[in-house]
């Protein structure tokens, strides 16, 4: 993907939370003046008359690199605006303001940014997002829309931005643990070996269900059996017996509620307490976490 510039030097990173961008000495005595091409140092000064520093010239083509720093952060937006159209001269007819995530995009992340902003177009090239807003001068445009159209390339990149960051953040899927880790209990249950897995342990709800309560560990085969064939996942996990009060005919473990529970509110009997707990669970005394 050729586009003129030097890629390189767009690495991004900005952590804005929304489409607001403000500057602090906004230069708008030129806001109305009206432009039918734009030179270096048009490009340049509308850059600057946002507040924005210019980093350098563009190599070999009209226009600036450019960056800011966020309201309220120390994190950096690194920008470029290009002169576009310009037929070998100094004025050039239209105007692209680009914007490049490096990370671990997708072509459908693009279309989709395409899809909700027409504004901007975004092309996904090795994992990286090409942000890029193209104005035509035509007749002529007001410095203060072509202001005003690189702040809203940049409100819709902060806010990719921002999803993106969230998204990084958000907890991942724990890991699957393996089947030999799981205690399975025995083959005790009315219907074992028939086929489906009856233990509540396995189950996304299972409070109001005495019938899979009451077979915890007692459908070991049939959840063995479809939990290696990745069927299954375990949504309750008891732990082991090492608590300090286990065996005492109380479940201390604090993520459960319920009159079967004990009166502990610390987290150190968490999966400490199996027996306990397996034995109020099935007899419907306690409720899962």
């Amino acid at each position: 993907m050729k586009m003129g510039i030097d890629m390189k030097l767009f690495t991004i990173s900005a952590l804005a939370l929304g489409l607001a961008l403000s500057a602090t000495a906004e230069d708008t005595s030129r806001d109305n003046h009206l432009v039918t091409s734009l030179n270096q140092a048009d490009i340049q000064f509308v850059s600057e008359s946002l507040d924005h520093t210019v980093r350098r010239n563009l190599d070999d083509s009209v226009g600036v690199l450019a960056y800011y720093q966020q309201d309220g952060s120390s994190t950096e937006l690194v920008y470029a605006m290009q002169g576009k159209a310009c037929q070998g001269g100094p004025d050039c007819l239209g105007l692209e303001i680009f914007i490049i995530f490096e990370g671990a995009f997708t072509a459908e992340q693009a279309n989709d940014i395409n899809r909700r902003w027409s504004a901007i177009k975004a092309t996904e090239t090795d994992g990286s997002l090409y942000l890029t807003r193209y104005l035509i001068l035509d007749d002529g445009q007001t410095i203060g829309n072509i202001r005003t159209n690189v702040l809203n390339a940049l409100a819709i990149s902060e806010q990719i931005q921002a999803e993106q960051t969230a998204a990084a953040e958000e907890p991942s899927e724990p890991a699957q643990i393996a089947a030999a880790d799981i205690d399975f209990g025995e083959d005790a249950g009315d219907y074992a070996n028939d086929g489906a897995c009856d233990d509540a342990r396995f189950e996304s709800d299972g409070d109001d269900w005495t019938y899979q309560r009451n077979h915890v560990l007692r459908d070991a085969t049939d959840c063995r059996t479809l939990y290696e064939a990745g069927e299954l996942t375990l949504y309750l996990d008891f732990g082991d017996n090492s608590g300090e009060y286990a065996n005492d005919n109380t479940c201390d473990d604090n993520r459960f509620t319920g009159e079967g529970r004990s009166i502990l509110q610390t987290d150190s009997h968490v999966k400490r307490d199996a027996v306990d707990c397996i034995v109020a669970y099935r007899a419907g005394t306690i409720n899962r976490p």
